[in-house]
This record gives C-alpha cells, structure tokens and sequence, in this order.
C-alpha cells in the first residue's frame, strides 16, 4: 500500500469527524481549531481531485 493510498484511506476514516479530529490537533499543536479544520479541507479537496486524476488515467488505459 502506497503513501498515497494510506493517506486516502485516513482522509476517508476522518471524513465526517472533521471537528473532533480538529478540536484534538489544536489541543496538541499550536495550530487553532479553525487552522485545524481549514488544513483538512484543503487536504481533502487535494486528495479527492488526485483520485480522479488517476481514476481517469486508469481508465484510458
């Protein structure tokens, strides 16, 4: 299982505990909930938009 594919499955699992998952790396860093919750956003939508990336380039094939 690639990094890639790991960090997929994570982003999936979180999927829905967007808030606890926040609320917790704010208790442990020093980044505030909103950073938090902001940065798991953008990792989403990275990681979503490379899935269909490479679900179209399987595709052709």
């Amino acid at each position: 299982m690639s990094v890639k594919d790991k960090l997929c499955r994570l982003i999936g699992l979180i999927e829905g505990h967007e808030d606890k998952v926040a609320e917790q790396v704010s208790k442990r860093t020093s980044m505030d909930k909103k950073q938090a919750k902001d940065r798991i956003h953008k990792i989403q939508e990275k990681v979503n938009k490379g899935s269909n990336t490479d679900n179209r380039d399987r595709n052709q094939s």
